[in-house]
């Protein structure tokens, strides 16, 4: 991601604006200072979550930015990214698709699981976690640590639902709904006005068969059908008058 450098910004304020840090920002854009001015253009460093998938897992290399997840072992397995988080956690995926047992050997934990007991030296925390896709076959991996303290509830990032309407700004409107009869699509015309059959040039629909018009359009006379007539009968009368008294003579 790119920004152009503000005459009110400071790096600081840029890096506290993406979540990252001056140091980060001075070493991806090869920065000798912090001295910044307007009109330069910084490279942001994103926040992200990195897999440590083995090489011949088909999703080695995921990547999940922050607060948002990815689905990944062929629509099973849904990896997130909290806020502010460098782990990634994965859990089982709410989609109905059939998939590979997501069970941890030798345990009742499934992937995304988490226990822990708490003791004298500290917290001892069982977890089933994901560990790629090979094969067809969702690799788990069952750990168990001894930490300072007991982890909190995993955070997910929020859903964002996708708009049920378009502003009226958007170049782009919703498709109608389909009829409840299952037919052709309701719309509405945006003029109440219907041209009167006089007006309208007797037409076959496209694809209809010949006669396929109604009455009224095909007895409706267009008022270009009589121009040719009207010339020649112009011509009759302006070539009488002409000639008329040399017949006489």
């Amino acid at each position: 991601m790119s920004y152009v450098v503000q005459s009110v910004d400071t790096l600081a304020g840029i890096a506290g604006l993406y979540s990252t840090t001056v140091t980060d920002l001075m070493t991806v854009n090869a920065l000798g200072s912090s001295a910044i001015k307007p009109g330069d253009i910084l490279a942001i460093p994103l926040s992200a979550c990195a897999s440590n998938f083995p090489r011949y897992s088909w999703d080695f290399g995921l990547i999940v930015p922050n607060e948002s997840y990815a689905i990944t072992a062929s629509h099973c397995v849904q990896c997130s990214c909290a806020t502010g988080s460098r782990n990634l956690y994965c859990m089982p995926a709410s989609l109905a698709v059939s998939c590979s047992s997501m069970q941890c050997r030798n345990s009742n934990l499934m992937i995304g699981n988490v226990t822990w007991q708490q003791s004298a030296a500290g917290c001892n925390v069982t977890s089933c976690s994901y560990g790629g896709y090979v094969n067809g076959t969702i690799i788990t991996t069952l750990s168990t640590s001894l930490q300072p303290r007991c982890p909190g509830p995993q955070q997910f990032p929020p859903l964002i639902a996708p708009p049920s309407s378009v502003s009226k700004g958007l170049i782009f409107s919703p498709a109608p709904a389909p009829s409840e009869s299952g037919g052709t699509p309701t719309t509405t015309p945006k003029s109440s006005t219907v041209p009167s059959s006089g007006s309208v040039v007797g037409l076959p629909p496209t694809n209809a068969p010949n006669g396929g018009l109604s009455s009224a359009a095909s007895s409706s006379v267009h008022p270009l059908s009589i121009f040719p007539i009207a010339i020649v009968l112009g011509l009759f009368f302006d070539f009488h008058r002409s000639f008329a008294p040399l017949l006489h003579a």
